[in-house]
């Protein structure tokens, strides 16, 4: 008898199968059959009784996965998964109407409810499994900053609050309002309010009222929107904003103009309010947001989970911590006008590469073979009444005074009060003189 031709491919054991059936059938002698397939006897009388109690069927490839599977998470563990995912998009607990769809935030839930959560990618294949599974939305790719950006060094809680505003119009009542965000970089901590115009009035009540709850930072970076820098009205103009910072010994910095970049924590904080709150529900009126914005702001601060912290909490991360607060009977800034007080106010800037650079309607020149394509702190010392400009190479633990200019500004400069005048941690580094 010739050989037979072997088979190739996944279902290769079907095939012998089905092939000593039919030479089976057609009347072979078992050692005839098992020579020509060169299968042993044992194999074929295997093969012969799965086709005598099942027929064809039973001569079909079966799946080598062990019967039990020991690792297999526990039934009430992936309902729970289910109905956490389901909870949330549906909203119907208030506490998680706004919070992350992803297998993190669903990880942290488990373990509030005394439930060990299986790995990332399993809770991702269960709630696949159950056609739970969400697109991510595309984030668009932004270039790096460049290597001597001047970033500064926020080790603790309240060392940085980065500040930004959202801007929506309701679609129903056509209403506009601003999201005003505050966020404590270190611990994460937001503070939300919505206001209805962007006025100093407005602007410099969501931050007293922060800083009475959350507390006073080091300092706090912002962009340059007409609110924070004054506007257009004159030279070496201190806004309302910049003089309240002072006043309550907070230094200031601007970020570079049209670098949204450089306050990416905030930015990227606007990114989670847009896609988690603003998208989630329609809003019928600006009534309806400030009603539901607590929601979703004690989301963030006490149940979404932080990737860069182990899936902690904001809540989670300094729970010990003991801010410097305003009081409660704070009312400079309800004050007609402010003084400028003794402090700092830090402009981050590209050098052109004519060697300039500009902050407060003024230009100002450095040594443009040396300089041009830079990025420098440019920082006001009111008391002193100097501008210093500090470059930072990339990499190293101190920053350069690299030139300073008289600044004398158009009013007295009124001391701090001791009661703001405390300590608090550098952001920069150590100062060496250029060339030394």
């Amino acid at each position: 008898m010739n050989k037979l031709v072997q088979a190739e491919g996944p279902d290769d054991g079907e095939v012998w199968r089905n092939e000593a059936m039919d030479l089976y059938l057609q009347g072979l002698k078992v050692t005839d059959i098992c020579r020509a397939l060169e299968r042993s006897r044992s194999w074929f009388y295997e093969t012969l009784k799965r086709y005598q109690q099942s027929g064809r069927a039973g001569l079909k490839s079966q799946s080598r996965a062990p019967h039990v599977v020991h690792n297999r998470t526990k039934k009430e563990v992936e309902a729970a998964i289910v109905r956490i995912r389901q909870t949330i998009t549906t909203g119907q607990d208030p506490e998680l109407r706004y919070a992350n769809i992803g297998a993190d935030s669903i990880a942290l839930e488990l373990k509030r409810l005394k439930l060990k959560p299986p790995d990332r990618s399993t809770i991702n294949r269960i709630l696949s499994r159950h056609d739970l599974v969400q697109p991510r939305p595309r984030k668009n790719k932004s270039t790096k900053l460049p290597a001597d950006y001047p970033w500064p060094k926020a080790e603790g809680p309240n060392a940085l609050h980065q500040v930004d505003f959202v801007s929506r119009r309701i679609g129903g009542s056509g209403e506009r309002f601003y999201g005003c965000h505050l966020l404590d970089l270190v611990r994460h901590w937001p503070y939300l309010r919505i206001i209805t115009t962007k006025s100093a009035k407005q602007v410099a009540q969501v931050l007293v009222s922060a800083w009475q709850e959350v507390g006073l930072p080091t300092a706090v970076q912002i962009d340059n929107d007409i609110v924070w820098n004054g506007g257009g009205r004159g030279q070496r103009v201190l806004s309302t904003i910049v003089r309240l910072c002072l006043a309550v010994g907070v230094e200031v910095i601007f970020i570079p103009p049209y670098t949204p970049k450089a306050n990416g924590s905030i930015e990227s904080f606007n990114d989670l309010w847009n896609t988690n709150f603003w998208r989630r529900i329609e809003f019928s009126d600006v009534a309806h947001v400030q009603t539901e914005l607590p929601l979703f702001e004690t989301y963030c601060r006490h149940r979404r989970p932080l990737p860069e912290f182990e899936g902690q909490s904001a809540d989670q991360i300094k729970p010990h911590f003991e801010p410097l607060v305003l009081p409660s009977d704070f009312d400079l800034h309800q004050h007609k006008r402010l003084a400028i007080r003794a402090g700092f106010v830090h402009f981050f800037r590209f050098v052109s590469s004519k060697g300039t650079f500009s902050l407060l309607n003024e230009t100002w020149a450095l040594d443009k073979d040396r300089w041009a394509g830079s990025t420098v702190r440019a920082t006001i010392d009111t008391q002193a009444q100097q501008l210093n400009i500090y470059h930072h190479p990339a990499k190293a633990d101190y920053c350069q005074l690299i030139a300073q200019f008289d600044y004398p500004l158009a009013e007295e400069v009124v001391p701090l009060d001791l009661a703001y005048a405390k300590i608090r941690p550098s952001l920069w580094p150590a100062v060496k003189l250029f060339g030394s």
